[in-house]
């Protein structure tokens, strides 16, 4: 809150010096709705949605909860176990006291059933369906907040554009005063005590040039920072 007192102070100070220049020609901008680009932040936006790091993982989620959805349709087999046996031809002798004889000779081969594996399988398949669902949902709302963030920063961009082209032309209309008075005072038709506030006010609008030169440049890098890439890149 103190800065924006000090701004309008400032303000006031440069447009109260008598013959100012400021006073006579610079204007401020009353909006800054006609700046807006909706088919730019349009751009914005997708850049934002493609490039994001915490979009792609939202995706990487929805992804991997479709395939766990597979791999519990596929699971259903899990209940069931085959098994196979191979008894040769010819009868085996393992221990000559107590000698062993199959009585079936070849491949013996079986399958089994897990009943409690089997109606498991029905919960694990609607679980992986809500997981899906939950990805989905969270990706979704992300994607809104995203938008709304790039809005936003877009907005602050242009309004910080807004008052450096302000302020630049202030700064030039106030160079413009000291210039105007330093000869009207070499002349004897003015004091050097209105000068003096002149060459104040000047410098004063210069620093807060810079002021907002630094501001835009905070919010360029915070909307670059969103979209993944320069906005001079994004045409």
């Amino acid at each position: 809150m103190n800065k924006l007192y000090l701004l309008f102070f400032l303000m006031f100070t440069v447009l109260a010096v008598p013959g100012s220049a400021v006073a006579q020609n610079t204007v401020a901008p009353s909006s800054i709705i006609p700046d807006i680009s909706e088919e730019y932040l349009d751009r914005l936006i997708a850049a934002a949605k493609a490039n994001y790091p915490r979009v792609k993982a939202n995706n990487a989620r929805v992804n991997i909860a479709l395939s766990n959805i597979g791999k519990a349709k596929v699971s259903w087999f899990d209940a069931f176990t085959f098994s196979y046996i191979y008894q040769p031809n010819k009868n085996t002798v393992i221990n000559a006291q107590q000698p062993t004889y199959s009585y079936f000779n070849g491949i013996q081969t079986g399958l089994f059933f897990n009943l409690g594996n089997f109606l498991q399988k029905p919960y694990g398949v609607r679980q992986a369906k809500e997981e899906l669902v939950v990805a989905s949902r969270e990706r979704d709302e992300y994607l809104i907040n995203l938008e709304l963030e790039v809005k936003t920063r877009y907005y602050t961009y242009v309004q910080r554009l807004a008052s450096v082209k302000g302020f630049t032309q202030a700064s030039v209309d106030a160079s413009s005063s000291v210039q105007e008075l330093k000869r009207r005072y070499q002349r004897g038709e003015d004091t050097f005590d209105n000068l003096n506030r002149a060459n104040t006010a000047y410098y004063q609008q210069n620093d807060l040039k810079l002021v907002a030169e630094a501001a835009l440049l905070t919010a360029k890098a915070q909307l670059e920072a969103l979209v993944g890439d320069k906005l001079e890149n994004i045409k």
